[in-house]
């Protein structure tokens, strides 16, 4: 009788241990599938708006990377809202391998994703003791806000409103670190979801407006684009506003750009602060960052990517497990 209890007992531990060992496993399979997000291969992430200081001063700033692949491309900026004048550029490049998830660092900046509270951490920190960090969430938006908007087949755009920004921004070895706030920001994400037999020139503009309205627009300029124009305006809730979907660029001086708008109606006279055409004998690809000259007030980021497909790789993903 004592024998038969023991093996009673034993069966049942041995059951318990296998019942938390498989929900161990069904639990951490569950943790992998949201801490391992699956990127594309070929596309780039962007971020630009506008933040202040505790003395209330403002500053401007971009950052972007593109991805083709195991080559990564960071490009990012900060621009004093009172003079207009470059605080910090940077640019770099950095050969990453087997990266799948968002997690990386590019020459001396950064970027990760956090998909438990859906919040992103990046910054730069460049020479001359200049540099900043930024935390940003997302902003809680309908469905129909999060649309992904299709370029050409296989050319995917996404433009989402965030929420939250603080961090701080360092402008010099001389200078006090600051921190920083900011109401909402442009988050855009631009990718391959299928396989691409040319590559292809895509140009974008994000504004952020003092009244913490904002618009976007990309623009595809093929023959089979399928939105080769699309654009989209939102108030600081995040809500869809009418909007043209052509937004006018025009060139002033190399310094200078005027955006225009028929709906809503808005002309913004635009201060290039990085001024990538001077002393070029080649014409670089568009690139403008600057706070608009008179009212109304705000920030803009314009510039062209070129992305070329990848070779002999699966596009739309490759395993998180990777």
């Amino acid at each position: 009788m004592i024998s038969v209890r023991i093996w009673i007992l034993l069966f049942s531990l041995i059951t318990v241990l296998s019942s938390t060992v498989c929900a161990a496993d069904v639990d951490s399979e569950e943790a992998s599938e949201i801490l391992q997000p699956v990127e594309p291969l070929v596309g780039s992430w962007t971020f630009s708006g506008m933040v202040t200081n505790e003395s209330g001063d403002r500053y401007g700033y971009f950052f972007q990377i593109q991805r083709q692949g195991t080559d990564f491309h960071t490009k990012t900026a900060l621009i004093d809202g009172q003079t207009n004048k470059l605080v910090l550029f940077y640019e770099g490049n950095e050969q990453i391998e087997h990266s799948t998830q968002l997690n990386w660092q590019v020459g001396r900046s950064f970027i990760r994703y956090n998909p438990i509270n859906d919040s992103w951490i990046f910054g730069v920190k460049a020479e001359e003791g200049k540099g900043f960090n930024f935390k940003v969430d997302m902003l809680k938006q309908a469905s129909e806000t999060k649309e992904t908007l299709i370029l050409r087949p296989g050319v995917e755009l996404q433009a989402l409103q965030t929420s939250q920004l603080n961090g701080h921004i360092q402008t010099g070895t001389e200078n006090k670190e600051q921190f920083v706030t900011g109401n909402n920001a442009w988050f855009g994400k631009l990718w391959f979801s299928k396989e691409q037999n040319s590559s292809h020139d895509i140009s974008t503009t994000f504004c952020r407006l003092s009244d913490d309205n904002g618009f976007y627009s990309a623009n595809l300029k093929e023959a089979d684009a399928t939105g080769a124009a699309v654009a989209g305006w939102r108030d600081p809730a995040g809500n869809k506003v009418k909007m043209s979907q052509f937004l006018s660029i025009k060139s002033i001086d190399p310094n200078q750009c005027l955006l225009s708008l028929g709906l809503p109606k808005i002309s913004l006279r635009v201060l290039n602060t990085l001024n990538t055409a001077e002393h070029s004998a080649v014409k670089p690809p568009l690139s403008v960052a600057g706070f608009s000259k008179d009212n109304p007030k705000g920030f803009c980021f314009i510039t062209e990517q070129s992305f070329t497909q990848v070779k002999d790789a699966a596009i739309t993903a490759v395993s998180a497990t990777a």
